[in-house]
């Protein structure tokens, strides 16, 4: 009886292991094709951030309220396990328009060790040659304090190219990709060597590759921990990004 027990408790701490893991998913639950991807706009960089709920992010020099980006077509990309809706990349908002998840209440943060975050995209249209970001994580959902960024820009007529950063330097990606073609991004910050990483369309059946874009953090850049996920506005873009997954080991943001 008492093994019984004791293999009980292993099985259930295993269990609870594994899902501690995987800290957040499945982002676009409940929406619908064509819905407000934003619950509200942050009107104060002291309000209460809005745990597990996209809201538009407090920008002081906004002139106007716009309705923000709206809910497309849902994506996928063999092996990856995440389904659902997406963002459509062309909806309307303002031109420094950002909107955040948070993932954590209260004052906490993810400071420790190493965080994924891996998602969709399908970019059908970019307005620049140059590199911009569009998604990443953040120290603080209301001020916008990004800390991982990843970044897009054309290549020629027909190709685009991705790049990271930890704040401010890029390290700009040389190997292009096409248009009109689901790209599973993986991001990884990494507080032990101060480093985010960017893996562009990983073999999944391989583990986490032993190579990918790397930009190393500045000074105190990774001093203070992550809080919330967010995606950029940028005008001109078309295309779609979604099925977003947050977790702390690489086999639990692609969803094994």
């Amino acid at each position: 009886m008492m093994k019984k027990v004791c293999l009980l408790v292993i099985m259930v701490a295993v269990a609870l292991m594994g899902h501690a893991q995987s800290l957040r998913n499945n982002l676009l639950k409940g929406y619908k094709l064509g819905d407000q991807l934003e619950k509200g706009v942050y009107t104060s960089d002291q309000d209460t951030p809005r745990f597990n709920t996209w809201y538009g992010a407090f920008n002081a020099k906004a002139v106007e309220v716009e309705e923000g980006p709206v809910i497309g077509e849902p994506l996928s990309y063999k092996g990856y396990n995440e389904g659902g809706p997406s963002i459509n990349l062309a909806g309307e908002g303002q031109l420094n328009r950002v909107s955040v998840y948070p993932l954590t209440k209260s004052n906490k943060e993810y400071a420790r060790g190493a965080y994924y975050l891996a998602f969709l995209v399908n970019f059908e249209k970019l307005g620049s040659t140059k590199f911009y970001d569009f998604a990443g994580l953040d120290i603080n959902p209301l001020s916008r304090a990004v800390r991982g960024k990843v970044f897009v820009a054309g290549e020629g007529k027909d190709k685009i190219k991705f790049g990271v950063a930890v704040r401010t330097d890029c390290t700009e990606g040389t190997e292009t990709y096409d248009y009109n073609q689901t790209h599973l991004l993986v991001l990884k910050v990494d507080y032990d060597k101060k480093q985010a990483v960017l893996y562009v369309n990983p073999d999944l059946s391989q583990g986490e590759p032993a190579n990918g874009l790397v930009a190393n953090a500045e000074g105190d850049e990774l001093k203070n921990g992550l809080k919330s996920i967010y995606y950029r506005y940028r005008k001109n873009y078309k295309g779609n990004i979604g099925n977003f997954r947050f977790a702390t080991t690489w086999d639990a943001v692609i969803g094994k």
